[in-house]
């Protein structure tokens, strides 16, 4: 038998109309339940339309719907908690002094060779040159000297500890390469602004200064302007020639 239209009909304005008044009529809830289940589900009316169902059948059928379409529980969704204000700066704030913290090692490592004027500008850390053959009047009273690259127009050569200066002290001499003249026997010549070794002495470092005095001959083969000033600083422990200008 076919739903009796008019009754769903009547029941849904009384379900949905402005002045509804089925919430107060258990009954015709119930009956209105079970005929638009009925029509969800396309399956015929019951055979008996007119008798609402009992409070008995309508918990059977609701049992029967729930045993038909299983349900699954809800999932929970996960989140990742959110993190308080003050945490986030705490973590920032640690990462600020940790990486403070680093560059403050780095620089304390390398502070030994930093001139004293505060306004020097660092220009370079020239490291040792293997295939620079350096020549015998630099090799020093201990027959050994390092030789560093060429940078800007000078070199620098070191030689190691040894001889009247005694024990742990490294001297350096900083020099042109244009501007020397070998005159053999161990003997040499230099046309430009004579640069005299600086040893080292304790816990200073060995370091040398030159200015570039307009007219020079050290000036025409560089790339500095006239009246630069230069220091050069060996760093023992990391064996590099720290380059400073002034």
């Amino acid at each position: 038998m076919a739903i009796d239209d008019d009754e769903l009909a009547r029941l849904r304005r009384r379900a949905y109309a402005a002045d509804a008044d089925i919430g107060s009529d258990p009954a015709a809830l119930a009956r209105l339940q079970h005929l638009e289940r009925r029509v969800a589900q396309g399956a015929p009316a019951d055979l008996e339309p007119d008798r609402p169902p009992t409070d008995e059948s309508a918990a059977d059928e609701s049992a029967a719907d729930e045993e038909a379409v299983p349900t699954e529980p809800p999932r929970r969704r996960f989140s990742w908690p959110r993190p308080q204000r003050s945490t986030v700066v705490l973590t920032v704030v640690g990462a600020m002094v940790a990486v403070t913290a680093v560059v403050a090692l780095t620089l304390v490592q390398r502070v030994q060779t930093h001139p004293l004027q505060p306004d020097a500008e660092q220009v370079a850390r020239i490291a040792p040159d293997p295939s620079f053959e350096v020549p015998d009047y630099f090799l020093g009273p201990a027959g050994q000297a390092i030789g560093f690259a060429e940078t800007h127009g000078f070199r620098v050569v070191v030689t190691p500890p040894g001889g009247a200066l005694g024990e742990g002290e490294y001297c350096m001499t900083v020099f042109q390469p244009e501007l020397v003249t070998a005159q053999g026997a161990g003997s040499w010549s230099y046309s430009g602004q004579y640069i005299s070794p600086a040893c080292s002495a304790g816990t200073f470092p060995a370091a040398a200064t030159v200015r570039l005095l307009p007219g020079s001959p050290e000036l025409e083969h560089t790339d500095f302007p006239a009246d630069t000033a230069l220091q050069f600083v060996y760093d023992q422990p990391s064996n590099e020639v720290v380059l400073f200008r002034g």
